[in-house]
C-alpha cells in the first residue's frame, strides 16, 4: 500500500474526505483563525497607504492583495487543499469593498464629506460596491464550492440592505434600520430552507445563521423600550422563538435550538422575574422551574421527533 509521506500534498482520497467530512480539529482552527487574522491586518495595512490622487495607490494595493488571495486559493484548491484554498477566496472577498472604495474615488462618485456615514447619507456608490461583494462571493463559491464563502455573502447582503434604506429614506430612524433587518434576516432564512430542502444542508447553514442572528438584534432593540413600548420586542419574540423551537426538531437543525430557545427563554425569563430581587428564593425557583421545562422539552421532541435519516458519511483513511 502506498504511505503518505509528511507534508505531502493530500490525495485525491484525502481531499475528498476533507469535503465530505468537515471537522474542528486543530488545522481547521488555525486556518480560520489565521484567515480572520490575516484579513484584519491586510485592511489595516490598506488604510495605511497614503492618500494620493483619488486614492490610486490604495486601489492598486487592494488590487495587489485580491489577486494574490484568490490566485493562492485557486493554487491551494487545484493542489487538494479544499480549505485553505476556500479561505483565500474568502480573503479575497473581504477585500472586494477597498476594491470598489478605490474604482468609486478613482472615478469620483465616491461621497468625499469626510463625516460621510453611509447609514445616514445615501449613497449609490457603496450599495453598488455591497452588491458586488455579494456578487463576487457567489462567484467564488461556484468555482470553490466552499460553504464558508456564504458567511460573506449573507455579511454583504445585511449591511447592503441597510445602506440601501438611506437612498429610499434620507436620515432614516433606527425603526426602519431594524424593520429592514427583520425583512432581509427572513428572507436569508427562506433561502436557508431553500437549500435544505434541496438536500444542501452545509450551504444553508450561513443564511440560517445571518438571518436568525439580524431578525433576534432587531427584535432585542425593540425589547428594549427605545421606540416606546418594550413588549413590541418581547412578543414577537417569545413567539418567533417558540415557533422557531419547536421546528428545531423535525428540521434536525441545531442552529434553530439555539436561537429559538433564546428567543423563548429570554422574554419568559423577563416577565416572571420582573420586580423580583435576582437573590431572592423566588427568582432561583423560577429559574429552576423554566429550566426543568426546557430540560422536559428536550425529552419530549427527542421521544417523538423522527429519527435522521440522512446516511451518515465514512472518514476515509489515507491508503
Amino acid at each position: 500500500m502506498r504511505m503518505e509521506t509528511a507534508g505531502a500534498l493530500p490525495s485525491r482520497t484525502a481531499a475528498r474526505a476533507e469535503r465530505d467530512w468537515p471537522r474542528m480539529d486543530t488545522p481547521n482552527v488555525l486556518w480560520f483563525f489565521g484567515a480572520f487574522a490575516i484579513g484584519f491586518a491586510t485592511l489595516s495595512l490598506i488604510d495605511k497607504v497614503p492618500e494620493s490622487s483619488r486614492d490610486v495607490w490604495e486601489l492598486l494595493v487592494s488590487v495587489g492583495f485580491y489577486l494574490v488571495y484568490a490566485g493562492v486559493g485557486w493554487a491551494l484548491i487545484r493542489s487538494g487543499w479544499w480549505v485553505p484554498g476556500g479561505l483565500g477566496f474568502a480573503l479575497a472577498v473581504a477585500l472586494m469593498p477597498a476594491v470598489g472604495y478605490g474604482v468609486a474615488s478613482l472615478i469620483g462618485t465616491f461621497p468625499k464629506d469626510p463625516f460621510f456615514n453611509p447609514f445616514e447619507d445615501g449613497s449609490w456608490s457603496v450599495v453598488l460596491i455591497g452588491l458586488a461583494t455579494m456578487l463576487d462571493a457567489l462567484v467564488s463559491f461556484a468555482i470553490t464550492r466552499f460553504s464558508f464563502l456564504f458567511f460573506t455573502f449573507v455579511a454583504a447582503t445585511l449591511l447592503t440592505a441597510e445602506f440601501f434604506i438611506s437612498i429610499v429614506h434620507a436620515h432614516p430612524g433606527a425603526d426602519e434600520f431594524a424593520i429592514t433587518a427583520i425583512v432581509t434576516g427572513a428572507a436569508l432564512v427562506l433561502v436557508g430552507l431553500v437549500l435544505d430542502l434541496a438536500g444542501r444542508r452545509r450551504d444553508a447553514f450561513w443564511f440560517h445563521v445571518g438571518g436568525f442572528f439580524a431578525v433576534a438584534v432587531a427584535l432585542s432593540f425593540y425589547a428594549t423600550g427605545a421606540t416606546g413600548d418594550s413588549n413590541r420586542g418581547w412578543i414577537p419574540m417569545v413567539i418567533a422563538g417558540a415557533i422557531v423551537l419547536l421546528a428545531a426538531a423535525p428540521l434536525r437543525r441545531a442552529t434553530w435550538a439555539i436561537y429559538g430557545l433564546l428567543g423563548f427563554y429570554v422574554p419568559i425569563l423577563h416577565w416572571t422575574t420582573s420586580g423580583l430581587n435576582s437573590d431572592s428564593v423566588g427568582y432561583a425557583f423560577i429559574l429552576l422551574g423554566i429550566g426543568l421545562s426546557l430540560f422536559g422539552l428536550g425529552l419530549v421532541l427527542h421521544r417523538y421527533s423522527r429519527p435522521p435519516t440522512d446516511p451518515v458519511p465514512t472518514p476515509v483513511e489515507p491508503s
